[in-house]
């Protein structure tokens, strides 16, 4: 017999990355905006910061304007406890102005690794690292790729 702690079992583990993969699926890659209510606590913390569903919905809308056809692939994903790590890669076409870069119509690639918390089957808490700079060094240089 196992020892895990409540908290611990594979079956929470499984449904919190599952709930990653479902917001990169349906809110990044599809738009469906609306599904951050259901994702999301009303008191969801963005980088310590409390934005509620609101934030999410902002963060892709404003993404989806830049680049369109974005999509996000999750590569990897780890679980303990209520914590749940996704290593993702992006995709789209920069179609909008981005970091006050007029679009180039270049298609661009990055990635990203996002932590969050959750409980209750919501997501309380995000910490995310986004390789940014690989957007803009692919969107600056002449040939449109990462240095």
């Amino acid at each position: 017999m196992t020892d895990l702690a409540p908290d611990a079992r594979p079956s929470t583990r499984e449904a919190n990355k599952a709930l990653a993969r479902r917001w990169f699926d349906e809110g990044w890659s599809r738009g469906m905006l609306d599904v951050a209510d259901q994702i999301f606590a009303p008191d969801f913390l963005l980088g310590g910061r409390a934005v509620g569903p609101a934030g999410p919905k902002e963060s892709v809308r404003l993404r989806r304007t830049a680049f369109s056809g974005l999509t996000v692939e999750v590569k990897l994903q780890v679980a303990e406890g209520p914590w749940v790590t996704s290593w993702y890669t992006t995709r789209g076409t920069h179609v909008g102005e981005f970091a006050g870069i007029a679009p180039t119509g270049r298609v661009i690639s990055s990635e990203g690794i996002q932590l969050w918390r959750v409980e209750n089957g919501r997501v309380v808490e995000d910490r995310n690292i986004f390789d940014v700079t690989r957007v803009l060094a692919q969107l600056r240089s002449p040939e449109g790729k990462s240095p």
